[in-house]
């Protein structure tokens, strides 16, 4: 019996808050270079998958909706956010690879 996403989804999203909120207030920090280019891989690994969950996630509207043209809609947006998580996920590799050449003073 497939299980509802959702959770999880709520999961990951609790955590980047936390990491961001963390590093605003100073109370976490990158303690060198490799360990930013790190979070750098971490970050393109997640959103990675992505692009892949929005059609996923786009079928199942799909699938769900009463209406037609409601379904047309969303899938136009999730299709857009898919290429755009494309995208970024193309653009942290990048920042990832060139990361990993920044040396430590």
């Amino acid at each position: 019996m497939p299980y509802d996403p959702t959770p999880l989804s709520r999961d990951a999203v609790k955590t980047l808050r936390e990491i961001a909120r963390d590093l605003e207030s100073g109370k976490a920090e990158y303690d060198s270079p490799r360990s930013a280019a790190r979070v750098l891989r971490d970050l393109h690994e997640l959103v990675e998958h992505l692009p892949q969950i929005l059609l996923q996630t786009s079928a199942a509207v799909d699938r769900m909706a009463r209406d037609r043209g409601d379904a047309t809609t969303v899938a136009r947006s999730i299709g857009e956010a898919a290429t755009t998580a494309t995208n970024l996920t193309d653009q942290l590799r990048k920042a990832h690879e060139a990361a990993q050449d920044v040396r430590a003073r």
